[in-house]
């Protein structure tokens, strides 16, 4: 038999201090938004999962490519092309390796340079004339002299690549090793002849 309406219903069931009933359709909702709350962060952390790994892939190409063009050249570290081979990949430990070697011509001999001057601001030497935290090689200090090997403007920024020939007697921290080859802004270094 059907419940009688009586004329305090509406009152008694749906006034501010009412009790609150739930039912089929509120547990359907209630499932229904934790299932799409659980699932955004399921495919959040995918797409993290995802960028970090893409993000690895592109250091570990970067750094084969670079440890691959510097590793032949490297005159103290013998057996070291073999072993990158081997290892398939290169890490960022192996790009810092290899960037802090004494860069040199296969030879022996220094590249002649286009003149020599000294640096005048400290800074980052870079492997190649961009300003970008996978390009640091190191770091060079007031007073560090050097040669000037190539000039090449970027933008409107004008960089040199240079060898460090005598590193200065008042550095205040670790530098790059006399001999190593890099990348500096113009703005670093004294004006070349």
């Amino acid at each position: 038999m059907p419940r009688t309406m009586r004329s305090d219903d509406w009152d008694r069931l749906f006034a501010p201090n009412a009790p609150k009933r739930g039912g089929p359709l509120r547990a359907f909702i209630n499932l229904m938004l934790f299932a799409f709350l659980l699932g955004a962060l399921a495919l959040g952390g995918v797409w993290v999962v995802r960028e970090r790994q893409q993000q690895a892939e592109r250091l570990a190409a970067t750094a084969t490519a670079y440890v691959g063009t510097v590793v032949p050249q490297l005159t103290s570290v013998a057996g070291a092309t073999q072993t990158v081979e081997a290892q398939g990949t290169a890490t960022r430990i192996a790009l810092r390796t290899a960037t802090a070697q004494v860069v040199a011509n296969p030879s022996g001999t220094p590249e002649p340079g286009i003149g020599s001057g000294e640096v005048v601001r400290g800074g980052n030497l870079r492997r190649e004339p961009r300003v970008a935290p996978e390009t640091v090689v190191g770091l060079i200090y007031p007073g560090d002299r050097i040669t000037f090997l190539e000039r090449r403007v970027v933008g409107d920024q004008v960089w040199f690549r240079i060898r460090v020939d005598q590193a200065a007697a008042d550095r205040s921290g670790e530098g790059v090793p006399a001999g190593t080859e890099g990348w500096a802004s113009a703005l670093l270094l004294s004006t070349p002849p």
